[in-house]
């Protein structure tokens, strides 16, 4: 099997299934090589599934229905007694299935289950099918043509009342005869259901004589019964002539038997054909047998197509057509008309009986016994009872079950097979059954994901791709038998292989299933896609998925499936997968656009999501690139899109394809994020718009609270400066600069002059006289600050924390003091560095929110949101409205509690509320993942 990798730059797929060939060879690929291994051990299945619950227990399928057909759903195991050839067993579990059946026309249907969101992105066969399957069989040979029509007519609208998950076969037998396999296909169904019409023949002779009175004088030597009828057909004929007419009766009679024979062998042979291959499928199975009777001289003559029915799980139910007393086209009425029917019922009541199936008498159309039989096969329980030991001899072995329940009727098959556990089935015996089920197999754990890309090589073919996980989580690596095939809409398999292989987890994945990987080109068309497998030990399974390989070549405008992957993966090309395991560094989406002409793609647009299901709003989204395919009139579009704000679990990624201004189409695929707590080493996350730097604005410093602040330091030092104090409050700084160097005071006056060189913009030569001013070890402060202020204009915001860090000293100094500190280390990178310096400054000021926001900015840049939290929640006080802070506060307890594994308190869930319904902000089904992932309801 070859490796199929997604490249950048196109989609390589290089295996050589031919869609056309029935059994193409085997696809080999330098990353998978089939091994040259002999075959596992054959697969030991008895016919009837076995469970292990301490002790070996057989199944046992029984229906209980209540006066009006209702199935009874509310028994327990020890309401049931099982008796298995006179002998009392234990009944160890009794668990009902159940399915949908809406009692009505199917026009008024109630509302389904709504389907698992991620369970409709690929198929599995680990949850039970919906569905059921349904075999609707005419035996023409014993139904007068033209007899079925209202029949058949009823049964076209017994479709409408089944659930849209069931499957249905439709066949006439003997041969020839119609034949339509298990399909979901209701068209298809009527239409052959309209090609039949009964062949009976009936026996024409030249006297009146009764089945009953036939097969007496024929098969029993009844000289009475001959004597009878001699009497009435021979009445009046003496000597030679009544011995001649007494011969061609005994002649006649044996003529009737042998057609009656040859009719009941014919269709008995038929049935048992169909009951061998419904026992190939895996599951329980209803048939609906439509006939006008079945003629069997001995309860013998059923035991084939019984214990067949036994081994196929396949209960059967009668549809007993009428047969009118007078019918014209049949002749005189026989005589012994009643024994005859009975005799005809007889054999299919017994048929029903023994296989759980009930018989219904149809007299005009069938409407109200198709409607009861879809009540009554809208459930059953499967009864799981002790094995004994001479129970899996392969003999038939009598059960009888009863339940304690008053006004109930309980349908049980009469008898069972269990073949000896010695009896072994082929690798390939147990590949073909899997594969015939049009339901999955549950034996070995399967889940299906398939894509649909226009074929490179096949000019008008589409590739399908199939990525399976195989096998339960956590199987080491082994040997598996894997196959498929694609069935079109009309029943026929158009593509097929199988092969052994080695399977692996994916990129080695711990505790992951098994990843098996292939693909098929086909015809543009909608096909059923079976894939089976058979492990080492005989266990077999299988999935079913439909599959629509649109058609892609010579269209204006379409595109593929979406693949993703791990970004850090994408190096090597995108490998699809059932459902990628992404970590916080990214998902890497690709997609294939094809069109008529390059010119198309002028106005194509992709954008790839993240989003919490496939209706959700964007959590995170990114415009695609788009570079040039493997033709001028293909594209390819991928991208990055960072993961990092989300909490692990379990996603789909989105690719919105826009043309125009139009949508062109949506692609939807899951993925799951293996997200990693920033206490652990994974992404410390901040709102972008909360943690965003602070720009330094260079008049910070000159605004009145503040310069005003620092002259007064100035003037402090001496009362010689105070002329040129006035002079600098009044704005006028060179002339107070001249003042402060007359009074002697050179420090001041370098400061004053640096200041007036800040004011007017001239930063180096103001840093030049600041740092004169500010001392070796930035003593004098209101220079420090200015001093750092001309670093931070100029882009040195180190250089300039650096200086305000040192000259901070041990006094209270102003609060912009502080903020410019903070926000030159921010913008610096350093945001541990801000914790030391505004914790003992927030703790003197705990008012000051500008102050606490950028403690609480720090605190989240490094990781510690336990530290942040009580901040923001004390900033929300006062700033209820501020969305940042908003959304900053439920990121910061979603860490926190991620981290410690700790529960909320009823005050944090009212207070994440109540942030919840107060943010306005861009982020808000962001906020709300953070809220779910909480437990919280916005």
């Amino acid at each position: 099997m070859k490796s199929l990798l997604i490249a950048l730059a196109t989609v390589l797929v290089v295996t050589s299934l031919a869609a056309q060939a029935p059994t193409p060879a085997p696809a080999q690929t330098p990353a998978q090589t089939p091994a040259q291994t002999p075959a596992g051990a054959p697969a030991q299945e008895p016919a009837l599934p076995t469970f292990r619950t301490g002790v070996e227990v057989i199944t046992v399928d029984v229906a209980v229905v209540d006066r009006n057909g209702r199935p009874v759903i509310d028994l327990h195991a020890p309401e049931f007694t099982v008796k298995i050839d006179g002998e009392v067993r234990r009944v160890v579990s009794a668990d009902l299935v159940k399915f949908n059946y809406t009692p009505d026309d199917g026009r008024t249907r109630p509302r389904q289950r709504k389907q698992d969101t991620f369970e409709s992105l690929y198929t599995t066969n680990i949850t039970q099918p919906e569905g059921r399957m349904i075999m609707i069989a005419v035996d023409q040979i014993n139904i007068r043509p033209g007899a079925a029509r209202p029949i058949l007519d009823a049964a076209t609208r017994f479709l409408d009342r089944l659930n849209p998950a069931d499957r249905v076969a439709f066949i006439s037998f003997p041969e020839p005869g119609v034949v339509v396999d298990f399909t979901s296909d209701h068209t298809r169904l009527r239409l052959a259901m309209q090609k039949v019409i009964g062949t009976q023949a009936k026996f024409t002779g030249r006297r009146n004589i009764g089945l009953v009175e036939a097969i007496d004088i024929a098969a029993k030597g009844d000289d009475r019964r001959l004597l009878e009828v001699s009497n009435r057909e021979c009445r009046g004929l003496v000597d030679l002539a009544l011995d001649q007419c007494q011969r061609d009766l005994v002649d006649e009679s044996n003529s009737i038997l042998w057609s009656t024979r040859r009719d009941t062998e014919a269709s008995l042979r038929s049935l048992r054909d169909w009951l061998e291959h419904l026992s190939e499928t895996e599951g329980q199975k209803t048939m609906i047998l439509l006939s006008e009777g079945l003629v069997t001289e001995s309860p013998s003559d059923l035991d084939d197509v019984v214990r067949t029915a036994l081994r196929g799980r396949v209960s059967m139910n009668v549809l007993l057509m009428d047969v009118p007393r007078a019918d014209a086209t049949q002749g005189p009425l026989p005589p012994t008309f009643t024994e005859d029917r009975e005799l005809q019922i007889r054999g299919l009541n017994d048929m029903a009986s023994l296989t759980r199936g009930s018989i219904y008498q149809i007299v005009g159309t069938a409407d109200r016994a198709f409607e009861r039989l879809a009540s009554e096969i809208s459930a059953y329980y499967l009864l799981s009872v002790e094995q004994g030991t001479g129970d899996r001899d392969g003999r038939n072995h009598r059960i009888d079950v009863s339940v304690r329940r008053n006004g109930v009727t309980l349908r049980s098959r009469q008898a069972f097979v269990l073949d000896s556990l010695t009896r072994n089935r082929t690798t390939e015996e147990s590949l073909v059954q899997s594969l015939r089920s049009p339901f999955g197999v549950p034996g070995v754990p399967l889940r299906l994901s398939t894509f649909v890309y226009q074929d490179p090589a096949q000019a008008g073919k589409v590739r399908i791709v199939m990525a399976a996980d195989v096998d339960q989580a956590g199987t080491p690596p082994g040997q598996y038998t894997m196959g498929y095939i694609a069935v079109d809409s009309e029943g026929n398999v158009v593509a097929s292989h199988s092969e052994k292989t080695r399977l692996e987890p994916l990129e080695g994945r711990a505790n992951a299933s098994l990843s098996y990987l292939d693909s098929v080109a086909v015809d543009p068309g909608v096909y059923d896609v079976r894939l089976a497998v058979v492990d080492a030990q005989g266990r077999h399974g299988s999935v079913v998925r439909e599959v629509n390989a649109w058609k892609m070549a010579g269209e204006e405008f379409t595109y593929a499936d979406l693949v993703v992957s791990h970004a850090a993966s994408s190096r090597e090309g995108l490998r699809p997968d059932v459902e990628p395991h992404v970590e916080p560094d990214g998902l890497a989406g690709y997609i294939e656009l094809y069109a008529a002409s390059a010119e198309t793609f002028k106005d194509v647009a992709v954008n790839f999501e993240i989003a919490d299901d496939a209706d959700a709003p964007a959590l995170v989204s990114i415009p695609a690139t788009l570079s040039t395919g493997a033709h001028d009139t293909w594209r390819v579009a991928r991208g990055l899109i960072g993961a990092e704000p989300l909490p692990g679990g379990r996603y789909v990624a989105r690719a919105r394809i826009t043309k125009g201004d139009k949508l062109a189409g949506v692609l939807v695929r899951p993925f799951i994020l293996e997200a990693v707590p920033a206490s652990k080493g994974g992404p410390i996350l901040i709102p972008a718009g909360f943690a965003r730097p602070v720009a330094f604005d260079r008049n910070a410093v000159l605004q009145p609270a503040v310069l005003g602040g620092m002259l007064d330091v100035v003037a402090a030092r001496s009362p010689a400066l105070k002329d040129a104090m006035t002079e600098a409050r009044a704005g006028r700084y060179s002339t107070a600069a001249l003042e402060a160097l007359t009074a002697g005071d050179q420090q001041a006056a370098a400061y004053l002059k640096g200041l007036d060189l800040y004011a007017k913009g001239q930063i180096d030569p103001a840093a030049t006289q600041l740092a004169i001013a500010a001392g070796p070890r930035r003593e004098f402060y209101p220079a420090a600050l200015l001093l750092g202020a001309c670093f931070a204009a100029g882009g040195r915001d180190l250089d300039a924390a650096g200086i305000w860090q040192m000259a901070l000293g041990a006094e209270r100094r102003p609060p912009v003091a502080y903020t410019l500190l903070a926000d030159a280390r921010i913008r610096g990178g350093q945001p541990a560095a801000v914790i030391g310096v505004l914790k003992p400054a927030y703790a003197d000021r705990p008012t000051d929110d500008d102050l606490g926001k950028r403690l609480a900015v720090a605190y989240m840049m490094t990781g510690a949101y336990a530290d942040a939290l009580p901040i923001l929640e004390t900033y929300l006080t006062r700033n209820a409205t501020d969305s940042d802070a908003l959304f900053a506060a439920v990121l910061s307890r979603y860490q926190v509690k991620t981290t410690d594994g700790s529960e909320l308190s009823a005050a944090d869930r009212a207070r994440l509320t109540k942030y919840a319904q107060a943010y306005r902000g861009p982020q808000s089904a962001l906020l709300n993942k953070y809220l779910s992932s909480m437990g919280v309801e916005r």
